[in-house]
């Protein structure tokens, strides 16, 4: 194994304020792609939208910001505006951008979107239509331009299937169910179970006959009342989205191609290829294709570049638009380094980073199907646990800087997690076993001095959902809801408690004194030397949020939530005394380091953060 050189990573300067982000790393993260009638593509990103000539894509022509991460945006058909769903850590929004005059309209404010945003826009673009969810959902309509309400439908509740929602010019929304269901002008609903709908697809354009095309490339048609088969789309599309004059569909099958059919003609004129990958596919939500009459452009979710081709040069793309991240889940800093365990999920891609924090230059090591990694704090040892092929155990090895193997070891067979003690000096691993007949599996936590051939400790648990961290003289481990604290020495139990709720992320303090947990209900705070349990109370607008990562310092517990915000408590109350805002998706990885609290996100940045007081 070695490194390979990779794209640059951006690392920018920050204005200086407290309890504010002092640098950022990598532009964040694509999520949906228009292009507007003068053939510039918009890329709406996890910190706004920018503006680029397709031939010439960086730097950006203009950049609005629209306050949060665009989880959906559709070119509206005035050709010069798009209209997206903003998510955003105080809450979401649904926004009309006109680019190139950085103009834009909120047309509405919601308390959640739920999962995803489920909407579309009328063809002539006078108003936009959200399957907003609850009990029952509702298909609900507002002015595209002021954002007014036009009307309210109540749906049944299997609505809550449909992924997308397609309009005719007459008002009539298509929308899935168990089967499909068509919502008239008027407000009746219209229950399908006929031919075409047994297995109940998600339509995501009208055509003018009426017909549809689905989010998987299915094409129904409508005649006399009546709707029929027609041949599919070719491909296994997963993305989608509908060009401004409604001429051209473009279909996205992450990790394989683009394809891009013509409405009118009713034939494929674009099929582009992209990397490949076996195992888990990444993608994440929003429209991750677009085309015009001239261009067509893609995220690459290998990497969460933008690929963009000429509409009659399908072979190679024309431009690469990088300095994007598919998002961070682990930093570990050493020197003047940081790796990173990327967002990638195990498949034969590489998930683990190196940045030179002077030049922004950054290596992948050459290591597919990573789980999880974790590196001394002098960068001489690089852990890294990955899945092996078939039922084979889970392995994990250990690199030098150079990226060569040193030692490799055979764990359970299923995935768990990696840590190393803050000195350096003891690391551990956790997995578990897959029992017959689905019973419940095992979790192994082990723990070792490195350079000892066995382990100090290997410690039973029952349960599913497990971690482990390391202090400088103890092992915290949770799985499910039990946490035990066991020391290096001897083994000795320090904690053993159930808690009221399984625990989501785990962290322990250097010293060993306190252990931070994120729980479903709550997090908490547990004392060591007496077993003391503090709960942590939340101060956060809008939904509940659950933090997916910790860290405990001796003055200040942070949690980093799947909303994008981070706040900040003291250690011994629990008081929170800060909300930090400087991310648009969840906050996967949270690290003191030098003084300052670094964190990454799944919205493709990293962040170190100001004066936090």
């Amino acid at each position: 194994m070695s490194w390979t050189p990779h794209h640059p990573a951006p690392i920018v300067q920050l204005a200086a304020a407290p309890r504010s982000p002092a640098l950022r790393i990598f532009n964040g993260k694509p999520y949906s792609l228009a292009f507007l009638a003068d053939g510039s593509l918009v890329v709406g990103g996890s910190h706004g939208l920018t503006l680029h000539d397709p031939e010439a894509p960086t730097p950006a022509r203009a950049r609005v910001e629209v306050g949060g991460v665009v989880d959906w945006m559709l070119a509206h058909p005035d050709g010069e505006s798009v209209v997206a769903a903003i998510l955003d850590p105080r809450g979401p929004s649904v926004v009309r951008v006109w680019p190139v005059s950085a103009r834009v309209v909120t047309l509405l404010r919601v308390p959640s979107f739920e999962s995803q945003f489920v909407g579309t826009l009328s063809p002539d673009g006078s108003r936009v239509y959200w399957r907003r969810g609850g009990k029952p959902p509702v298909l609900f309509s507002f002015d595209a331009l002021s954002g007014a309400p036009l009307r309210e439908i109540e749906l049944p509740q299997d609505a809550l299937r449909a992924g997308s929602l397609a309009a005719r010019e007459d008002g009539t929304v298509y929308l899935a169910t168990q089967h499909m269901l068509v919502v008239h002008p008027d407000g009746r609903l219209e229950p399908r179970d006929d031919s075409p709908f047994f297995m109940g697809p998600d339509p995501f354009f009208a055509t003018a006959d009426g017909g549809m095309v689905c989010r998987d490339g299915k094409r129904i048609s409508y005649a006399d009342g009546k709707f029929g088969h027609l041949p599919d789309i070719p491909g296994h599309a997963r993305g989608r989205t509908v060009s401004h004059d409604r001429k051209r569909l473009t279909l996205h099958d992450p990790l394989d191609e683009v394809t891009v059919w013509d409405v009118a003609a009713e034939r494929v004129i674009f099929v582009g290829k992209q990397e490949k990958a076996i195992g888990s596919i990444p993608s994440w939500r929003g429209n991750s294709a677009a085309s015009s009459a001239t261009h067509v452009a893609a995220i690459d979710f290998s990497d969460a570049s933008v690929q963009i081709w000429r509409m009659d040069q399908p072979a190679q793309p024309i431009a690469t638009m990088t300095g994007y991240s598919q998002g961070a889940q682990r930093l570990m800093f050493h020197g003047g380094s940081l790796t990173v365990q990327t967002c990638q999920p195990s498949n034969t891609l590489d998930g683990v980073l190196e940045i030179d924090l002077a030049t922004g230059a950054t290596k992948m090591l050459e290591r597919t199907r990573v789980l999880d990694a974790a590196r001394t704090a002098d960068g001489q040892r690089l852990l890294v646990q990955y899945d092996s092929v078939g039922l084979s155990p889970v392995k994990v090895t250990q690199f030098d800087p150079a990226g060569e193997e040193i030692e490799t070891v055979e764990v359970q067979r299923g995935s768990g997690e990696v840590a190393v003690s803050p000195d350096g000096a003891m690391w551990g691993v956790l997995s578990h076993t897959y029992p017959p007949n689905r019973g419940e599996p095992t979790c192994f936590a082990q723990w070792r001095a490195f350079g000892a051939t066995k382990w100090a400790k290997n410690l039973k648990l029952k349960g599913r959902f497990q971690h482990i961290a390391l202090s400088n003289t103890s092992a915290a481990v949770s799985v499910d809801e039990q946490l035990n604290v066991v020391a290096f020495a001897k083994g000795k139990s320090l904690v053993s408690t159930t808690l009221p709720k399984m625990a989501i992320a785990l962290a322990i303090s250097p010293d060993g004194a306190r252990v931070g947990v994120s729980c479903l209900d709550c997090p908490r705070v547990v004392r060591i030397a007496t077993g003391a349990i503090v709960e942590v109370a939340l101060d956060l607008p809008g939904e509940r949020s659950v933090a997916r990562s910790v860290c405990v310092t001796d003055e200040w517990l942070f949690l980093g939530h799947e909303t994008g915000a981070i706040t900040q408590h003291r250690v011994d109350t629990g008081e929170q005394v800060a909300a930090l805002y400087g991310h648009t998706d969840q906050v996967l990885a949270l690290v003191w380091h030098d003084g300052a609290l670094w964190s990454g996100s799944e919205d493709g940045s990293i962040v170190k953060w100001g004066d936090l007081g």
